[in-house]
């Protein structure tokens, strides 16, 4: 059985039905006390949620970080596996339509621990075994490439650099990616490409609860 939290005030954590159809979802918070028993899992999941509960107004914006990887310390069973899918800060800038608005990509930043931070949350909260690895495939699948895409508001839910963005950089960057669609195409697909080949897409990371 798969149970997904659909967080209030964060990221969801959602579950493909092409797994399993034993799923069950909850509405909660990430930022509270999970609703779940002590010792219950075998294996917890963060996909993509962590920008979503950094704090910028207080001095220790990881708090909730390690207030929750705390909780999943508590839910997972001995010998648990939390597993973390998340960005590096190179990964985040080698996104292509991240490269035409690097003052959001900097807001983002700045909302996402790097791997040595992460790790030494980790290990304060009582996992071990860290390892990680790296994601060239996209978030996004093959619509990734569709650049076009990025012109429609579907797409741009999707990621959360577009509530970032201000009014200003987001015409500048419309206006640089359509031109560099239009004229230069090979280019902006070329480096796209190669952005993603160098650094990967997304970074998973694994620890076992003690």
């Amino acid at each position: 059985a798969v149970v997904s939290t659909q967080s209030t005030g964060a990221a969801a954590l959602r579950s493909n039905e092409s797994v399993t159809t034993d799923v069950t979802t909850l509405a909660g918070s990430l930022l509270e006390e999970l609703p779940f028993g002590d010792n219950v899992f075998d294996v917890v999941v963060l996909n993509q949620v962590l920008p979503h509960i950094v704090d910028l107004r207080v001095f220790d914006k990881f708090k909730y970080v390690t207030q929750l990887f705390k909780e999943f310390n508590r839910i997972l069973k001995p010998g648990g596996v939390l597993g973390i899918n998340t960005c590096t800060h190179d990964q985040l800038s080698a996104v292509w339509y991240n490269n035409a608005m690097p003052e959001a990509c900097e807001m983002l930043k700045a909302r996402t621990p790097e791997i040595d931070v992460l790790k030494g949350i980790i290990e304060q909260t009582g996992f071990t075994d860290f390892s990680f690895t790296k994601d060239n495939e996209p978030l996004q699948g093959d619509n990734y490439w569709r650049y076009e895409l990025c012109f429609t508001e579907g797409y741009r839910s999707g990621d959360a650099i577009w509530s970032l963005v201000g009014d200003e950089e987001y015409g500048k960057a419309m206006m640089s990616m359509k031109y560099g669609l239009r004229e230069e195409r090979s280019t902006f697909d070329s480096i796209a490409h190669s952005s993603i080949e160098k650094t990967g897409q997304t970074t998973q990371i694994f620890c076992t609860r003690v």
